[in-house]
Parts: structure tokens; C-alpha cells; sequence
């Protein structure tokens, strides 16, 4: 039960279900109909954050896009055959995701045929999960959500007719709410019920040595109080003995606000001819850090919250720590990385309709070693918490092509492998990361020559049918490995995206 703070530190900040680690690729309902290519495109407002180089080869002087996404992701766990199941196959518990829906607005001006200024707002990081509070891996997670913002002002220019340069200032923030079980689910009601009735025991035969002396009023004051003591504990272990095998008795509740970061997205492009261009970009890292972030204990009934409370006074008594730690009393700081990015990319127009285009992306993941979680309070007594990571560098490797079929119809697809940055002896509930193949189809329907609307499906699966892996848990005090959860899990994901775009 002491190992939960450690636990909760690891799950603070998590990984998304959609790209990997914790990105968002949805930064355009036109691109993700075409595998979310573009560093070598020219996209026009879109450009600011696909590369911010390509907007000075906007045609029109006023160019808008607007849009969102709806991504409905779902994950499936099973537990690993053991000899506490008798090496049987357990029931497959399913994730209860909400729809997470990411948004992107960008404005592009040009006021001399070689500058362009713009700006965007999007969502380039989140995260959505909820499990429940009564699935076997509660005292994990129950539910996350994580979401950053970004608005970027952002200058192109031309060097010449054929290349370009461009930056923009990232200037992002976020928030994350997460809860879980303080107890492991299936089991965490018999600790209570052990600990309440092992309290009992140990003051009952402290009231029967009070009884071997000689009897004064202070005496009978103390016999009479922990008897007091020893009915209440009694109660409380016939109380969490009763039902409470699929509850969570209580739940922390974690929220947070970041600071604002500052960051860079830099790129250029090399407009070859009219056939081939080639770009690239970079993003550079940015420490998303909550300064405050609050905490509070949600009790399944007021019975057990009196109960527990009580746990916590008998054990304190006793010269021992409280079971469930006062996280609701304090706030506690941590910071969370957004790792670099640096993206190249080809197009090629073999005709006037048709343009074919790849990225690659490397991701500097390896920044994410730990989460350290520390308490401001110092009197409340609550240690650091480090939590290993061990994040991977990787490479995602994306494709897609587009076909104006006519002045109001253009067509799309499009496809995508991103790598999972997880090992699989660090692979948990919070983040079920797989390496992702992907596959997007879409059109834009132009019904006037200043508007645009897109529209787009994005499939995502694991390429693995599924994936196996531990998520070592150690105990908060002693720093030893206590328990090990292991499973294994499948996921997909369906993506809807809509977008409108004016250019005037």
C-alpha cells in the first residue's frame, strides 16, 4: 500500500493512443487523408506547422484552415498465465476511452510576393485513456487525459524563387487530470479488512498488559479508549470483508496546470523544379513543468473513508506510517519533456493532378528517462519519487499521394509506421505503446473557388497482433521491486478529421 506514491508519480504525465509516445499528428484534416505528409509541400497556411518555410509559396495574400478530429481508440488487455490463475486464460478487459478530439486553426498573410507571417493554434501533444475503477489494473490507472496547446507565430521567406526559409516561436501549455485506485482492486479490500483486524489484534493485547497492572483512572481511561479503538477495527474489517472485491475503495485524483514553454519550429525548402521539392524542419525540445499540482482522495462510500481514516490513525499510533499517504494535503512539482523533432521530406509531381510525398521523422524520445515527482510540502513527510522511463529514440516513415480529379474534387491516401519508443520490461496500462501502421484515405470537395472541404479516415493498428510486456512496481520506501504487471495488449483506433480552408 506505501508503494502507491511511486505509482502515482509514474502515471502523471502519460503517452497517447494515437501517435506514438505522446504526440498528435492530427494537424490537418487534408494531410491526414494523405498519411499526415508535408514536409516538402506546400500547404499554404497549413505550412506553419508542417514546415513553416513552404508559407511563402502561398498564391493568395490571405489564407485560413481550420479543423478538428474525433479519435475513438480502443485497448485490450489480458493478463499472462500464472500459477495464481492455475496457467488459464483470463477474461479480456477492455479500455472505456473517450472521444478524443483534437483542434487546429492557421492564418496566413502574405504582404509581399517573397514574405509571408502567420500564425497557428493546435494540440501537438495528448493523451486519452480510461479503463475504469474496476478492472485488474486500477491501482495503475482508471483514467488520463493530456492535453497540450500551442500557438505559433511564424515568419517564410523567400530567398529565392525556388527556396525558402522559415521559424516559428512554439509557445505552448497544458493541463493533465489522472485517477487510480490507492488499493489494487481485486485485492486491496482484504488489505484493509488485514489491517484493520491485525490493529485489533495488536490493541487488544496491548489492553489486556494494561490489565496486568494496578488499576488507576488513568488507567481505565486508556483500557476504555483502545477498546473503543478495537471495536471500530473490528467493524471496519466485517465492513471491507463484505463487497468490495471489484471496487476501488478509494481513489487519488490528480490535476495539474504547466507553465507556458517557449520552443522553435524551424525549416526550409528547396523547390527544385516542378516536379520534385524536398524540406526539412525541426522542433526543437521544450520541458512542459507544473509548479502546483493538486491532489485529491475520492472514497468509494463515507463508511470507507471513516474506516480508512482509522487504518491510518491505528498505524500511525503504532509507530508506523499512514497507509494512505495525505496526498490531498499537499502539491507537488514535475516536469515533463517534448522531445525534439526532425522531420525530411520528398514530393514529386509526375502531372499537373497527381503529387506523391514521404516523410521521415525522427523523434528524440531518449529525452524521457525518468519522471521525477517532488512534493513542496516537506512537513507532510512525502518522499521524492524517480520513476524510470527509459524512452527510445525512433523513426516513423509516412506516405501518401493526392489526385485532383476535377476543380472541385481532389482525392487522397495515404499510410504510416511509427515506432514505439517503449520497452517492453517498462510497458504498462498508461501506455500500451505499439508500433503503429496506419492507413488514411480523403477528399476535398471545392464548391467555390475560395473554400475548400476536407474531409478524412485514418485506421490505426499495432504491427504486432498484439504486444507483451511488464511494468515493474517497487515499493516506495525501500526502493526494491515489489510486484511486476504483465499482460498483453492489442489496440486500434478509428480517426475521423474535417477541415474548411479559404484563400482570398
Amino acid at each position: 500500500m506505501k508503494k502507491i506514491l511511486l505509482l502515482l508519480g509514474t502515471c502523471t504525465l502519460a503517452s497517447g493512443v494515437f501517435a506514438e509516445g505522446y504526440q498528435v499528428n492530427n494537424m490537418s484534416a487534408r494531410q491526414t487523408g494523405m498519411g499526415h505528409v508535408g514536409t516538402a509541400m506546400k500547404l499554404n497556411s497549413e505550412s506553419i506547422y508542417f514546415n513553416p518555410a513552404a508559407a511563402s509559396f502561398q498564391t493568395s495574400k490571405f489564407d485560413i484552415s481550420a479543423g478538428f478530429t474525433g479519435i475513438v481508440a480502443k485497448v485490450e488487455y489480458r493478463p499472462l498465465p500464472t500459477k495464481d490463475n492455475g496457467y488459464l486464460g483470463s477474461p479480456v478487459e477492455k479500455s472505456r476511452n473517450k472521444l478524443s478530439t483534437p483542434l487546429h486553426v492557421y492564418f496566413n498573410y502574405k504582404p509581399i510576393e517573397r514574405l509571408s507571417v502567420g500564425v497557428g493554434f493546435f494540440t501537438p501533444n495528448g493523451s486519452s485513456m480510461r479503463w475504469g475503477d474496476d478492472w485488474s489494473g486500477a491501482h495503475l490507472i482508471q483514467e488520463i487525459n493530456l492535453q497540450a496547446f500551442c500557438v505559433q507565430p511564424t515568419v517564410s521567406f523567400k530567398i529565392c524563387e525556388r527556396l525558402s526559409i522559415g521559424a516559428g516561436l512554439m509557445i505552448t501549455w497544458g493541463n493533465f487530470d489522472l485517477s487510480r485506485s490507492m488499493l489494487p482492486t481485486k485485492s486491496g479490500y482484504l488489505q484493509a479488512a488485514g489491517g484493520l483486524q491485525m490493529a485489533a489484534s495488536k490493541l487488544q493485547t496491548t489492553v489486556e498488559q494494561l490489565q496486568q497492572l494496578p488499576q488507576t483512572p488513568e488507567t481505565a481511561a486508556q483500557i476504555a479508549t483502545l477498546q473503543g479503538y478495537i471495536g471500530q477495527a473490528q467493524a471496519g474489517a466485517t465492513y471491507f470483508g463484505s463487497d468490495f472485491e471489484n471496487r476501488a475503495i478509494v481513489s487519488a485524483q490528480l490535476d495539474g496546470k504547466s507553465n507556458v514553454a517557449v520552443g522553435i519550429n524551424a525549416g526550409i525548402l528547396w523547390d527544385i523544379n516542378n516536379k520534385w521539392s524536398l524540406g526539412m524542419t525541426w522542433r526543437s525540445r521544450m520541458n512542459m513543468k507544473v509548479d502546483k499540482g493538486h491532489a485529491a482522495l475520492d472514497y468509494a462510500t463515507p463508511e470507507a473513508q471513516q474506516y480508512l481514516t482509522l487504518l491510518n490513525k491505528l498505524s500511525l499510533l503504532a509507530g508506523g506510517e499512514a497507509v494512505i499517504p495525505a496526498l490531498d494535503q499537499g502539491t507537488f512539482h514535475t516536469q515533463l519533456p517534448l522531445p525534439s523533432v526532425v522531420t525530411w521530406g520528398v514530393s514529386f509531381r509526375p502531372t499537373e493532378r497527381w503529387e506523391l510525398a514521404a516523410d521521415l521523422q525522427w523523434n528524440g524520445w531518449s529525452a524521457y528517462k525518468n519522471l521525477n515527482v517532488e512534493f513542496n510540502e516537506t512537513e507532510l513527510g512525502l518522499k521524492p519519487i524517480n520513476s524510470v522511463k527509459n524512452y527510445s529514440n525512433t523513426l516513423a516513415f509516412r506516405f501518401g499521394g493526392e489526385y485532383r480529379a476535377a476543380e472541385w474534387l481532389t482525392a487522397r491516401m495515404g499510410m504510416y509506421v511509427d515506432e514505439s519508443p517503449v520497452d517492453s520490461n517498462y510497458l504498462n496500462p498508461e501506455t500500451p505503446s505499439m508500433t503503429k501502421v496506419s492507413y488514411t484515405a480523403g477528399l476535398s470537395l471545392r464548391p467555390v473557388k475560395f473554400l475548400s472541404i476536407d474531409l478524412a479516415y485514418c485506421y490505426v493498428s499495432s504491427a504486432d497482433p498484439e504486444r507483451t510486456g511488464s511494468y515493474p512496481v517497487y515499493d516506495y520506501n525501500t526502493g526494491e521491486l515489489s510486484s511486476v504487471f504483465s499482460g498483453n495488449y492489442k489496440l486500434h483506433a478509428h480517426v475521423f478529421s474535417a477541415g474548411v480552408r479559404f484563400r482570398f
